[in-house]
């Protein structure tokens, strides 16, 4: 590469960097969008491969309507709402027009530990043992829509809710046995994963190597014998969402005890 090459590589990344830091300096400024006290059933530390120094923790969340019988809050009025297509009559005739449409980029509403999540033990699903589900991730999807601010004014607690992009799919039901109808997913939430900063990995580098909480004691026994299972989750994660709804790790605390290494 000739040296006015290397001059305009050089400026490329410095106004990169630049850039990066500006747009996270907008991000963090004021009061944080959200602050969410997490721990390692919503927050899953990320597998790593040996010549990659990051660590992540991937984001957890459910959505209780996932194997409903029924649309639920997620119907056609709110598919319609961010922006698919639910103008023809729900109808076999019209199945290919329905399950033919493209996902959807919108904003999902998760809820920590609330109103949803209480629901959800109480009304659990079938076959479904309270222990089980104690285990899994306490961050429910409660809403999606397109308009950041307005999710944000319905739901106003900070400290209990987050809104995050999204991406939404549209699924056409009809097995038979009822009326056909539509209903909407959230296939993912971004970002799907956190880098944790050096900082802060001490906790998370002083795990037993093979430790893991047990979201399933029935699956992982069965899966997985042998590696240690935790009763209760390893650490809790402080994470923040700034006014970009960019979201960044705070702090992480060992729960409980102290892992020696």
């Amino acid at each position: 590469m000739s040296r006015k090459g290397l001059w305009v590589a050089a400026v490329v990344v410095i106004v990169s960097n630049v850039f990066a830091l500006g747009s996270a300096g907008i991000n963090r400024g004021g009061e944080p969008d959200a602050v969410l006290n997490l721990t390692e059933r919503e927050l899953r530390l990320a597998p790593r491969e040996a010549e990659n120094t990051a660590m992540g923790l991937r984001l957890a969340w459910i959505d209780p309507a996932a194997n409903a019988q029924e649309p639920g809050w997620f119907d056609a009025a709110k598919l319609a709402e961010i922006g698919f297509d639910c103008s023809r009559p729900v109808t076999a005739e019209n199945a290919s027009h329905y399950r033919t449409q493209p996902p959807r980029s919108t904003y999902a509403v998760l809820e920590n530990e609330g109103a949803a999540w209480q629901r959800y033990l109480a009304a659990p699903p079938a076959g479904a043992e309270r222990e089980v589900l104690e285990r899994q991730s306490h961050l429910v999807l409660i809403d999606v829509g397109h308009d950041p601010s307005a999710l944000r004014a319905r739901y106003p607690d900070r400290r209990r809710t987050v809104v995050v992009p999204a991406t939404a799919r549209m699924a056409f039901v009809n097995d038979g046995k009822r009326t056909p109808f539509l209903r909407g997913r959230v296939s993912v939430t971004y970002p799907m994963e956190l880098n944790v900063p050096r900082h802060l990995r001490p906790v998370l580098e002083s795990m037993p190597p093979g430790a893991r909480y047990a979201f399933d004691r029935r699956f992982d026994r069965l899966d997985r014998p042998g590696q240690p299972l935790a009763d209760a989750p390893h650490y809790r994660v402080v994470v923040k969402w700034g006014r970009s709804l960019e979201p960044w790790i705070e702090s992480v605390q060992a729960i409980g005890q102290t892992f020696a290494r």
